[in-house]
């Protein structure tokens, strides 16, 4: 159930021209960098990934690139690839 402000079509073209390649971090600051410009109001990460996969489910959205699946990965580790 929906409880905030609707989506704006011009944020539903900007996460389906970058959704599959970016991950919802980057989305997250991407969108934040636009919103004054647009006059977009302010979302949260989860709000903004919980469109995108609103999208996805509906068909509009396909699902993001192996490069963005790993972007997404290692930025949640808190340790680097070794353990160091």
């Amino acid at each position: 159930m929906g409880r905030g402000v609707a989506f704006a079509p011009g944020e539903d073209s900007f996460l389906l021209e970058h959704g599959e390649i970016k991950t919802a971090k980057e989305l997250f600051d991407i969108h934040e960098s636009m919103r004054a410009n647009t006059m977009w109001p302010k979302r949260s990460l989860k709000s903004l990934a919980r469109r995108v996969e609103r999208l996805r489910e509906i068909g509009r959205l396909d699902v993001r690139t192996e490069e963005a699946r790993r972007k997404a990965y290692y930025g949640r580790q808190t340790k680097n690839i070794r353990g160091e």
